[in-house]
């Protein structure tokens, strides 16, 4: 029996985070925007493997990427940030001191 080797993995050199026109930061190759997952971190919490779990067509290494390059270019998500919280404040969200909400007070400077 011959047995096959398999080609290495080929890392690609393609940025891992895309901005198209309007400055939207997306995951490269799909359509998930980085703030779903800086979002989805702030809602549920926990490490990249759960993410994982809750986009399962995304890589570790994807979503790794997209919390990089949130925490490198904060500033520029800050109004969106502010739009959610409004948003969520305007639908009168239930439960105001969730990990959700706490979390997201803690990154718009809310009290």
């Amino acid at each position: 029996m011959v047995s096959k080797k398999r080609a290495p993995k080929r890392r690609s050199n393609a940025p891992p985070i895309t901005l198209d026109s309007s400055g939207v930061a997306w995951i490269a190759g799909t359509q998930v925007k980085v703030i779903e997952i800086v979002f989805d971190k702030l809602a549920h919490g926990g490490a990249v493997k759960d993410i994982k779990s809750r986009f399962p067509r995304l890589t570790q290494r994807q979503i790794s990427a997209a919390l990089a390059y949130f925490r490198e270019n904060q500033g520029a998500f800050q109004s969106e940030v502010e739009r959610r919280w409004r948003k969520i404040s305007q639908l009168g969200i239930r439960d105001a001191d969730s990990p959700f909400q706490r979390r997201l007070k803690l990154l718009t400077g809310k009290k």
